[in-house]
């Protein structure tokens, strides 16, 4: 069975055979989810930078830790997938999407509007 590493150094290399144009088209799913997460994550102070869906579509490897790192922060896991729904946590009980922003809300003002 693989690992999830080498999942996405497969992912990573059929990513890299596609066009900018093609590569817009997959940039939706969890890729944006995971963009508008670090713009949301940002926003509140839990990271420092944020990733565009293109960023996010190549360098999955180095970003989504960062991404998860953010959640994390907040008391959320998350675990972001390249292709599915990210998936998030809270005392080991999944929540939505909608439910861990309304808890990174309710602690951490936002600092930044990046949109």
């Amino acid at each position: 069975m693989a690992t999830r590493e080498e999942d996405i150094q497969k992912i990573n290399a059929e990513l890299e055979k596609l066009t900018d144009e093609q590569l817009d088209q997959i940039a939706g799913g969890s890729n944006t989810e995971t963009s508008k997460d670090s713009h949301f994550l940002y926003d509140h102070g839990l990271m420092d930078t944020w990733y565009g869906g293109y960023k996010v579509s190549w360098q999955w490897l180095s970003v989504s830790p960062k991404i998860d790192a953010g959640w994390s922060k907040a008391g959320i896991t998350c675990v972001t997938k390249p292709f599915k729904s990210n998936q998030y946590f809270v005392g080991g009980k999944e929540i939505t999407r909608d439910e861990a922003i309304d808890i990174v809300k309710s602690k951490y003002p936002r600092i930044h509007y990046t949109y």
